[in-house]
């Protein structure tokens, strides 16, 4: 009879590092990000984007940029993460080793719990959102009339994937979610790291090539991915790379009594936070605009506008290439933004397009160059015929105005006020009978096999 023995992952030079890096992913655990504490009722706690923030916190010590590009001070929360681990292996290291009492798969083990179950609760939310279109999608008439070079990059990305028809987005999320329920069970978790490598892979690089600013982050939960495959590559690479025989995984986990009652139900937990978090997302997406605003515009107003009239102060200024002042065209979302398009430069706000904590509803107008986008509030005269309406700018703030708005017949708008100056301007608008190639789709659908 043949017996094999049991073969230790760690021997006796990575002892050290185990325990470093125990520490190391300790402290990045750590839920140190200031805008986990920012919520401004108690019923924010409740709202998406709060449980999307909880479940993707990443731990600043020095505090990441909020806009997008390719700053990485990120990393150095890394470095202080590694630098307090070896400060306190080599402080604490022999008193850390006696009060565990137990080897280093033992050991192992456990930090693989910790990042697993990390990785799986953040990478499930992150398939969610993509599953149901709320982090990438489709754009909006203002996008269709913006120019292709006045986006920023990641807005290009966002903006090419959330009009894909080939299931792109639905495939990505669904091989995240089951790569991260995979991780749920010990014997299945190599197959989930190995397949959220691949995934995560390509998700750092598209964060690096498109400036989209999540660069540390992506990096982190590649790095959990790794440090998770990396306990049955021995293994793995013996079998399917060298074709040898190959000893199988000797360790099983022996639970005391507390941890083993305990267990069943923070699983079922776990589960039930994804399932909430599920219906969430989707009751958002289903009845709401979001991340669109809530609030609804003008009834039967959306679409665009050719700006017929403008008349500034008196003086009427006719199509111009150069003027700064003359209007192009004039969009009127479903909800109540406007935006508008002309010849004068316009602040790009390169805020990061975060789900986490962001309440604005301010992907709309992040990343694009060429409009200026306004949110508007309005109010029914009391002969019915007549609307006031005050607009804001989004990026602007101190960009103003102020209308009364008649709507002679289904296609014209005519908005007569004032901007934040007191300057008067008469604009007439009339709606442009637009159609659509993505929403009329092709006349003999394209086949490739």
């Amino acid at each position: 009879m043949t017996t094999f023995a049991d073969s230790h992952f760690f021997k006796r030079y990575r002892s050290a590092i185990l325990y470093i890096g125990l520490i190391f992913f300790l402290i990045l655990s750590i839920p140190y990000d200031p805008n986990l504490f920012t919520g401004s009722s108690f019923a924010d706690l409740f709202s998406l984007e709060n449980w999307f923030g909880l479940a993707t916190y990443r731990t600043s010590f020095i505090a990441e940029s909020p806009f997008v590009g390719s700053d990485v001070r990120g990393y150095y929360n890394w470095a202080i993460a590694l630098a307090l681990a070896l400060l306190l292996f080599w402080a604490f290291g022999r008193k850390i080793r006696q009060n565990f009492q137990a080897d280093d798969d033992r050991v192992f083990y456990w930090l693989r719990v910790l990042l697993r179950y990390r990785l799986a609760l953040a990478i499930t939310f992150i398939g969610l959102v993509k599953i149901i279109p709320i982090q990438l999608p489709e754009p909006t008439i203002s996008e269709l009339h913006t120019e292709y070079g006045d986006f920023l990059l990641w807005k290009l990305y966002y903006l090419t994937n959330g009009i894909a028809t080939a299931g792109y987005l639905p495939v990505i999320g669904t091989l995240e979610i089951v790569g991260g329920l995979f991780l749920l069970n010990r014997r299945t978790a190599i197959i989930g790291s190995g397949l959220l490598i691949a995934v995560l892979l390509n998700v750092v690089i598209v964060n690096y090539v498109y400036e989209i600013g999540e660069q540390v982050y992506s990096s982190f939960l590649l790095l959990l991915a790794v440090v998770i495959f990396s306990y049955d590559w021995p293994r793995f690479y013996q079998l399917l790379i060298k074709k040898a025989a190959t000893i199988p995984d000797g360790f099983w986990p022996v639970y005391g009594r507390r941890v083993a009652g305990i267990r069943p139900y923070l699983q079922a937990l776990f589960l039930l936070l994804i399932a909430v978090f599920s219906v969430q997302a989707y009751l958002s997406w289903k009845n709401s605009d979001y991340p669109f605003p809530d609030e609804k515009g003008l009834e039967g107003a959306a679409g665009v506008y050719d700006v017929k009239d403008f008349v500034w102060k008196g003086d009427t200024i006719p199509y111009s290439l150069t003027d700064t002042l003359r209007w192009k065209d004039v969009v009127f979302e479903k909800w109540n933004t406007l935006s508008i398009r002309g010849n004068r430069s316009v602040k790009v706000d390169s805020l990061k397009p975060r789900i986490a904590f962001n309440r604005e509803r301010n992907y709309e107008y992040l990343g694009n160059g060429g409009r200026e986008f306004f949110g508007y509030t309005s109010k029914q005269g009391t002969d019915k015929s007549t609307t006031t309406i005050k607009l804001t700018g989004k990026v602007s703030k101190g960009h103003t105005f102020a209308f009364i708005v008649k709507r002679p017949d289904k296609r014209t708008v005519l908005l007569d006020g004032v901007n934040q100056l007191g300057d008067s301007l008469h604009v007439r608008l009339e709606k442009v009978n637009k159609k659509y190639l993505l929403q009329e789709g092709r006349r003999k659908p394209i086949r490739i096999y």
